[in-house]
Parts: C-alpha cells; sequence; structure tokens
C-alpha cells in the first residue's frame, strides 16, 4: 500500500434508543513510526471514557484492519455513523505522571457549613459533578490531569492561543466544558504561594476569552453565601465548596479547601456482576475486610463495571448492619486506586427502624469538633 494511501480516519458512532443516549469513537492516528487505534466511550455530551487498541505503534495495515474491525463490531451493535461530537485528544500521555496534583477539599458538617457562611474569610464556589482536571498550557498545546496526576485525554477543541509561558488552571471537566475555579502558573510564573482571591481575580481575566471554558462564580459576603447555596440547591447540584480566600495552594487533602455536600456519595469496588444490569459494590473496613454495600443498577447508557474495578455510587444513607438506601450509579472511576474503596468514607448511618433524619449519626467526631480558623 503506498504513502499516500495511509491516511488517518475518525468514526463517530452514536446510539440513541431504550433509554440510551451514548456515543463510541474511533481515530485511527499515525504516531511516531507507526499507526494506532485510539477510542472514546461514554454518554452523549458527557466525559468520554478514553483508551487505546494498540499498546504501542504497529503497522499502518495492522492498524487499518484493528480500527476497521472495531467500526464493524460496534455498527452491528447498533450504533450509526454521525459526524457529529466532540473528537478528544490523542491518547500519547495517557497514564503518565504529569507532575500536578490537585487540591481535595476536607468534608464539613452542617455546623461547620453554617458557620463558614458567616465568616467573611470564607468564599464560596459550586461543587461541580465532574472529573477533576488540571489544565496545563504550554505553547499552543494544552494538555489535561486527573486526579491522581496522570494524563488524560481532554476535548480536542480545548486550544488556546499562544499563552506566552507555562499555564496551569485547577477546575472540573463537566461535559464538553471545563469549570475553571482556581490558577496555579500564569505565563510561566508560580501563583501558587499567593492569595486563593488574587489567583481567582486573574483566573477570571485569563478565561473570559476562552469559550469552552466557564469560571465558577465566587461568593463572599453572607447573603451571597446563602443566596449560591440554595440556588445549587434549587437547581439540583451535587454541593459547594468553601475556600479560603487569604490561603495558597496547596496539593491534596486540604483544610483550605471545605467541601459541602447535599448527597453522599462513595467510591466503591465493584464485587460481582448481576443480571438486570446491576453490580454488587463493596467497601474495606479498617481491618481490610470487604463489606459488601449492596447491588447498583447501571444504566443502560453505561457500559457494565468489570469486577475489581471502582465506581462512585450516590446513596441516601447506610444501614447500621451493611448496607446502603437507594444507592444510585454516579460514574466509574478510572481515576482513583483500590484503596479509595474504604468503609471510613461513610459517614450518615441509619439505625434499621428509626426515622431517617432522627436517626443519622456523624461517625466521622474528628470533622464536627475540628476548629476552624
Amino acid at each position: 500500500m503506498s504513502t499516500l494511501e495511509q491516511v488517518p480516519e475518525s468514526s463517530f458512532l452514536f446510539f440513541t434508543g431504550n433509554g440510551s443516549d451514548k456515543v463510541y469513537q474511533a481515530h485511527l492516528r499515525q504516531r511516531d513510526a507507526g499507526w494506532v487505534v485510539d477510542y472514546g466511550n461514554g454518554p452523549r455530551g458527557g466525559s468520554l471514557r478514553t483508551g487505546t487498541k494498540t499498546a504501542v505503534p504497529v503497522d499502518y495495515a495492522v492498524a487499518k484492519k484493528a480500527y476497521d474491525k472495531l467500526v464493524k463490531e460496534k455498527t452491528r451493535d447498533g450504533y450509526t455513523t454521525d459526524q457529529s461530537g466532540t473528537l478528544y485528544t490523542s491518547s500519547e500521555l495517557a497514564g503518565r505522571k504529569s507532575g500536578e496534583l490537585p487540591q481535595l477539599p476536607t468534608a464539613v458538617t452542617d455546623d461547620q457549613a453554617e458557620l463558614l457562611f458567616s465568616d467573611t474569610r470564607w468564599g464560596l464556589q459550586q461543587k461541580a459533578d465532574g472529573e477533576n482536571r488540571i489544565l496545563i498550557v504550554e505553547g499552543t498545546k494544552v494538555r489535561g490531569t486527573n486526579r491522581r496526576g496522570l494524563f488524560v485525554d481532554i476535548p480536542q477543541h480545548w486550544t488556546i492561543p499562544n499563552a506566552g509561558g507555562r499555564t496551569v488552571i485547577a477546575g472540573e471537566h463537566v461535559g464538553d466544558r471545563f469549570m475553571a475555579f482556581d490558577l496555579l502558573e500564569l505565563r510561566g510564573q508560580d501563583y501558587r504561594g499567593r492569595p486563593f482571591l488574587s489567583r481567582f481575580h486573574d483566573l477570571e481575566q485569563i478565561a473570559s476569552s476562552v469559550l469552552w471554558m466557564e469560571v465558577l462564580e465566587l461568593s463572599i459576603a453572607t447573603e451571597d453565601k446563602r443566596r449560591r447555596a440554595a440556588e445549587i440547591l434549587a437547581s439540583n447540584g451535587e454541593g459547594f465548596v468553601f475556600k479560603r480566600l487569604d490561603a495558597h495552594f496547596e496539593a491534596g487533602r486540604s483544610e483550605h479547601s471545605l467541601k459541602f455536600k447535599f448527597t453522599e456519595t462513595a467510591t466503591c469496588l465493584v464485587l460481582r456482576q448481576n443480571a438486570q444490569r446491576s453490580v454488587a459494590v463493596g467497601l474495606r473496613d479498617d481491618d481490610g475486610t470487604v463489606i459488601d454495600m449492596g447491588n447498583v443498577t447501571i444504566p443502560p447508557n453505561e457500559a457494565l463495571p468489570a469486577v475489581g474495578s471502582l465506581v462512585e455510587v450516590r446513596y441516601l444513607y447506610r444501614y447500621s448492619d451493611g448496607k446502603f438506601e437507594q444507592p444510585v450509579f454516579k460514574m466509574a472511576r478510572p481515576d482513583m486506586t483500590e484503596d479509595a474503596a474504604v468503609l471510613a468514607q461513610v459517614t450518615r448511618i441509619k439505625v434499621r427502624g428509626t426515622d431517617p433524619v432522627e436517626a443519622e449519626i456523624d461517625q466521622d467526631e474528628e470533622l464536627r469538633e475540628r476548629p476552624r480558623g
């Protein structure tokens, strides 16, 4: 086959029906001295889970055969070809360490949140219900990382004109948009040691001209914080985050970033696949024993999670003898490791046979009693 015939190809495959609305993308691309077959799949309008069918670059003929087979299989499954959709970047760096780690908020109770509403040293931002991302902009190249600091694919239309130096922005990947909330570097200057409020103002300036980026609103006055929290609740938002306005940025779990969620979630281990598109999930207790937390139905537009994988589960509370009440599948968590699937995450517990409100027990005494300065 001649060199002229060795051209990149992309297929955008959609399936709608039976309650599903999902997309599958296949890409035949040149890399180094060979060719690769990359893919992305997930709900339409949501963040795509990406990967590759070729661990290393291969000859064009081998890659083309794998690409054609993949497209044929998906078409046979009921997908149809459609040239719309969000193209994701190549996965050449996927899984490699970026050197950037996010700031992770610490959970607070109702009583602690009430105090923070009145404390003007703290601002409030919505907790975007997406996937943690840090964007690294170098020249005209934009790369994304997950909460583990590993490079991941991002929508290809996330481009920025030459920034004139390395810029690093923290936020959430929601659908095909980036919800920014912090600025770590700007044109080669390290902003991590500056107060959050100063970083935020500069973030607003640089994001104002980027169509795919939205800066999460920051409320500071008590009445504004209460108003914004009520708006987030009314719109079925996940919750909000209090940010210490004079604090510097610190990677890892932070005392300067405090989250309050309207609903509870837990990262769980998939124990087994059941009939009727459900999986059993579990958590490890302090002794390392896996506790079965019950079954979770997987929506038809989501792939059935494999045994041993991690998923995020939303729930009302946990019964004191072990099971989740009203568990709902939220998303797969390939960005988490198994040590996150621990029982200590669960702090809302109901004793069977009692009123669900009066019986909620906050087991996290450290969070309840820890002073906030």
